[in-house]
């Protein structure tokens, strides 16, 4: 058995235009996005992978043709690579492929299935905080609620669980290779008795199947019923654990509040959240200040699960930076330098907005897990499922009453009333259970085996599949929030007391069959698929007071939601008519704002919007926060006692130039599309009231525009944080005198004009803290890195920038292996060039403690010292 805890596979990153032309661009450094402890990588060593963006606008028919052609197959650096599937992020526009020798193995694994590799491929690649290979598994797979499972939810004997080294008693998201097929799930932990009376070591529901497993024929299911046993080699990865968390407060959840609760239990606490806010800013105390903010890792939310994109908004690296910077200044004159300033109106923006939207409030978030147990008793083995109450919840909170969310929700239905199981009922309605089959088990050893081993779980709520399945909910590590009776007891009560209209459990279709060779066109049709649209056209149309408009478009976004797994399409004409229908909300259209004092005081807002009135109560109550910002120049004499030489001022350029560039592109580029809205709205603006056709014109374009520069935001952030990712790797390999090249790197941030100084804190932030703690007379903190891939940032002498990491070749040798990122030109032009292949230095060594020595890593016996060459004009 080999454990693998941190082990990691370079994925390229390329983009396809309009005309299926395919570039490179800049390249993900964190764990994450290099797909680290992986199944693809245990499953398929010296696999190449890539992933390919294609554009996020509405392509015309020669576009898409352009774009499907050049996703079926291209080549790269001298590798072909063919398009595999996709993740979460297909939505997106962003799929995987690999090196042509792996596409029959794993399209095998999809059963030739476009739509599944499209939807479950993700399986192979979600990062995993623990991996392990066994070589001799047996997987006995059953129909769901056989033996205590549920619907995605299973069992792993205690012995293999123990190789995890995860805490226990907890819930655990697994991902699962074995037998050309994988799965995905949650498990509990069964004990090693059963499983061996079982004869099994992992027990999975038919559900975790993705794709399922063919169906056995009659003869078969007669003759050895409808389990299925395999034995053999199995790769099990632990994706997450069930844990501490809250979520954040939600216009889409609050606008289905009574407004009597809004006015007498949400609009109370946001007043004292005000009164906090400004206390704080009086006093200059940034330690309660982020902590109120929600930016402090003690209290950060999490977020929905169905919002799969990261929130570069809120979780970048700034935060953690910008925070650290003002704890520690003593002065209080930081706040005004100007990347500080910036990054903290972007903080206080998105606060103040969700506070006069949503309320500011928190709740606490589970893992949603079932009532399945599974246990031996005097040679027999008992198991259960859905045995206890619906409508009810096993919780560790204290509230008789609850209402369980999960997100996206739908209608108000979708708020799930619930009633608290105590804990002695539990015990009187499992015993019974016990009893029905037969167990003469004593109630001391179902206390202790069942409710607390495998009823109870840490950070976990416990419905029967039925009621989880009203909102669309299921056992593989759904996470769901609770409003609970004790701080919102009449919200609470007028849901309970609320008549249900909306059928809102899954249309589970038939799924959907395409050939394999269409992969490509069912991966362009994945994308897009309005489902934030239909959130906020069904907030509107509540906003507005038409219910009956909202629960007309449930049904669509349930159809989105459905989209790639059941081929449901949302219906645009009914999404059109709402849309004719319905004005937007005013206050939606200032939630990507960036300063707090770019919202509007107040709105005019229909008599029925509840959100609306809060917001304009709110809203007045809060301040131009922190509006001064001084010039970099002021801050010129912050970093002393830097020791650089000439050599080290040219390099610090180098990657300042870098870094520079880059932003700078990306700002052009948003700015472009920043452009095309504004102008497509004074076209929609200038229009005839009574010219029907050309209004639809000029509102196509408009909305086109709009979802333009969405994606384009979306996709700049990821774009940032590679850039910043960037810088940091570089400064890894300056450790060793890192004062002296922050030193460096500041002189030379503080020439320009424009620049707001932020390449330094990502660069040496903890360097950079350090420093203001010293020169402001504060107190030392710890800033917390992004933890990056390993390897170092290489530039030479013509701009151009690897990454360069040390590797095995699986022959037992180690490998030096740089992989070409860019180059910028001495005229300032960024070149990503796709059509660079992989340098690779094969590197002769001892054992012994290895040095670093002007920012390169020397092994013991080594004679080579690796060189990249220059690259040709015509490679």
């Amino acid at each position: 058995m080999k454990t693998i805890v941190r082990s990691q596979l370079p994925v390229l990153a390329l983009e396809i235009d309009e005309e299926g032309t395919v570039a490179q661009k800049s390249m993900q450094m964190t764990r994450q996005g290099q797909l680290e402890n992986t199944l693809l990588e245990a499953l398929y060593p010296g696999i190449r992978v890539a992933t390919v963006a294609i554009p996020g606008t509405e392509l015309d028919e020669y576009g898409r043709a352009k774009v499907e052609q050049a996703l079926a197959t291209f080549r790269v650096g001298g590798v072909e690579y063919r398009l595999i599937g996709a993740s979460g992020s297909a939505k997106n526009g962003k799929y995987y492929v690999v090196n042509k020798e792996f596409e029959k193995p794993i399209a095998e694994r999809f059963q030739q299935w476009p739509e599944a590799a499209i939807t479950y491929f993700g399986i192979l690649i979600s990062p995993c905080k623990v991996r392990i290979e066994e070589p001799d598994v047996r997987v006995l797979v059953v129909d769901d609620r056989a033996l205590g499972t549920n619907d995605c939810r299973g069992w792993i004997r205690r012995s293999m669980f123990e190789k995890l080294d995860l805490p226990a008693r907890h819930f655990y998201q697994f991902r699962l290779a074995f037998n050309r097929t994988q799965a995905k799930g949650s498990f509990k932990v069964m004990e090693n008795d059963v499983a061996e009376a079982l004869g099994a070591d992992i027990i999975l529901p038919k559900s975790s199947m993705k794709p399922a497993l063919a169906e056995k024929s009659a003869l078969v299911r007669l003759c050895f019923g409808d389990a299925q046993l395999f034995r053999g080699p199995a790769v099990l990865g632990i994706r997450e654990i069930s844990r501490q968390l809250e979520y954040e407060s939600s216009y889409t959840l609050l606008t289905h509040a009574p407004e009597d609760s809004i006015d007498l239990e949400v609009l109370p606490h946001a007043l004292a959240q005000v009164r906090k806010l400004k206390t704080t800013v009086e006093e200059n105390n940034f330690e309660e200040l982020f902590r109120l903010l929600g930016t402090s890792n003690s209290s950060r939310p999490v977020h929905a699960d169905w919002d799969a994109m990261e929130d570069g908004e809120y979780t970048s690296a700034e935060r953690t930076v910008v925070e650290a910077a003002l704890k520690a200044d003593g002065s209080g004159q930081l706040v005004k330098f100007p990347f500080i300033n910036n990054q903290l109106q972007r903080i206080l923006c998105r606060w103040t907005y969700k506070l006069c939207t949503a309320g500011g409030f928190r709740l606490p978030a589970f893992a949603l897990a079932d009532d399945g147990y599974l246990v031996a008793h005097n040679g027999r083995v008992y198991s259960g499922s859905d045995w206890m109450p619906e409508d009810y919840a096993i919780t560790s909170l204290g509230s008789r009453r609850l209402l369980e969310v999960r997100y996206p929700i739908r209608a108000k239905d979708d708020l799930l009333p619930l009633k608290s199981l105590t804990g002695p009922d539990t015990v009187v309605r499992l015993m019974n259970d016990l009893r029905r089959q037969g167990s003469s088990m004593s109630e001391p050893e179902a206390v202790q085996q069942i409710v607390t081993g495998q009823l109870r779980l840490d950070h976990t709520i416990t419905l029967h599949s039925k009621t989880a399945a009203k909102n669309g909910g299921d056992y593989d590590f759904d996470v769901v929030c609770m409003v609970e009776e004790q701080r919102f007891p009449r919200w609470v009560e007028d849901r309970f007391s609320h008549r249900e209209t909306f059928s809102n459990e899954k249309d589970k279709r038939k799924k959907r069959r395409s050939a394999w060779w269409n992969l490509p066109q069912v991966a362009v049709s994945a994308k897009g698929n309005g489902i934030g649209v239909i959130t906020d056209l069904m907030t509107s149309c509540l906003a507005a007071g038409r219910s009956d408009l909202a629960e007309l478009l449930a049904k669509e976004l349930q159809a989105a939601l459905d989209a790639l797994k059941h081929g449901t399409i949302p219906n645009q004409d009914v999404i059109i008519n709402v849309r004719k229908q319905v004005l937007t909300a005013p206050w939606l259209r200032f939630k990507d704002e960036k300063r707090a004092g770019d919202l509007p005081l107040h709105l005019t807002v229909s008599p029925t919007d509840k959100i609306g009135k809060l917001y304009n109560v709110l809203r007045k109550e809060l301040d131009d926060f922190f509006s001064d910002v001084r010039p970099l120049a002021d801050f010129r004499g912050l970093i002393v006692n830097g020791r650089f030489d000439r050599k080290m001022y040219k390099e610090a350029g180098q990657i300042a130039t870098v870094y520079g560039v880059n932003i700078s592109l990306i700002l052009k580029k948003r700015d472009k599309y920043q452009q095309e809205v504004t102008d497509a709205q004074a076209e929609l603006n200038a229009c005839d009231m009574n010219d029907a056709a050309a209004r639809r014109k000029a509102f196509k374009r408009r909305n086109t525009a709009k979802a333009a520069l969405h994606w384009y935001e979306e996709r700049s952030r990821q774009e940032m944080r590679n850039m910043i990712h960037l810088v940091r790797k570089w400064a890894e390999r300056k450790s060793k005198n890192a004062y002296d090249w922050l030193a460096a790197l500041y002189a030379i941030t503080c020439k320009g004009s424009k620049s707001t100084g932020s390449i330094v804190f990502y660069a040496f932030p903890q360097e950079l803290v350090n420093m203001i703690a010293e020169r402001t007379g504060g107190r030392p903190v710890t800033v917390a890195i992004p933890d990056l891939v390993d390897g170092d940032v290489y530039i030479d002498e013509d701009g151009n920038v690897y990454l360069v990491d040390q590797v095995g070749d699986g022959q037992g040798q180690i490998i030096e292996r740089e992989t070409f990122l860019m180059q910028v030109t001495r005229t300032g032009d960024l070149i990503y060039d796709h059509g660079r292949t992989q340098r690779i230095h094969p590197v002769e060594f001892e054992s012994g403690r290895a040095e670093v020595r002007d920012g390169k890593l020397e092994l013991l016996g080594s004679r080579q010292k690796p060189k990249v060459p220059k690259p040709r004009l015509d490679e």
